[in-house]
């Protein structure tokens, strides 16, 4: 993988689509994140075209709180994804199957944090996590990780040593719902990287909701649904895949469309 895009380093998020709206939304208490913890979640993503993104954040800035990353609106996420040499992450997620896995070192570059995150689905469908911080901001698998996943999650490993497959380097918006236990992230500037290529997604946003469940009260979903957003099945990791690789992309066709249809 390279460097980080240096351009999307450069390229303040306050001028972005979504900068004036954040700007005048009321930053999270200390009391309001502790109430927005999740310990079960449902997540619902959508990919919506840029100018939607600001008029659907727009509608609900009474609703919701903005949480601070630092001194600033928005975060900055440096993610590389590791794979099997045959993209066994890949397939599995495109073909649904469990159980499946996905692997990332994460840099949080605002809180200068690197964390190696692993998730796994099991095969009765619960979800598996492994979290722990590393000692620098770099983006290969060090020795200690190795040793930990070795020990913790041995049949990563039955095909070889894994290898980074793609990057992704984005900003972040996240909101909390005043009235409810909901929080929302809202993903910008996005870049992916795969196989040596890389594209700029900087038309769209990519929108997650997470909250207890169908029946909960958003505010932000009921907006999005008057703008006829539909929800959506992905990753950014896939995304990559699908938009950089020559592999099937069968199932990522709805949001290959919509990033298609933001232009």
């Amino acid at each position: 993988m390279s460097a980080a895009p240096f351009f999307l380093l450069e390229r303040s998020p306050r001028t972005g689509p979504l900068a004036a709206v954040a700007q005048r939304m009321v930053p999270a208490t200390a009391q309001e994140l502790d109430r927005a913890a999740l310990t079960r979640r449902y997540d619902r993503k959508f990919i919506l075209g840029a100018g939607l993104a600001e008029r659907v954040l727009s509608a609900i800035t009474d609703d919701y709180r903005v949480v601070l990353a630092g001194d600033e609106r928005f975060a900055l996420y440096d993610t590389v994804y590791f794979d099997t040499p045959s993209l066994r992450s890949f397939h599995e997620h495109r073909r649904g199957r469990r159980p499946r896995f996905k692997l990332r070192i994460r840099n949080y570059l605002d809180r200068d944090l690197s964390m190696l995150e692993y998730k796994e689905k099991t095969a009765r469908g619960d979800t598996r996590k492994l979290r722990w911080e590393r000692a620098s901001l770099d983006t290969t698998l060090g020795g200690e990780d190795l040793a930990r996943l070795r020990k913790s999650v041995p049949s990563l490993f039955a095909e070889g040593d894994l290898v980074p497959a793609a990057r992704t380097v984005f900003y972040r918006l996240m909101i909390l719902n005043t009235a409810s236990v909901e929080r929302a992230t809202l993903d910008f500037n996005l870049v992916l990287e795969h196989g040596g290529q890389q594209r700029t997604l900087d038309h769209i946003v990519v929108v997650e909701v997470k909250d207890l469940g169908r029946g909960a009260s958003s505010p932000l979903v009921a907006a999005l649904r008057a703008h006829h957003a539909r929800a959506n099945s992905f990753s950014k990791y896939c995304l990559a895949i699908a938009q950089l690789g020559n592999e099937r992309t069968n199932t990522f066709r709805p949001s290959l469309r919509a990033i298609e249809g933001a232009l």
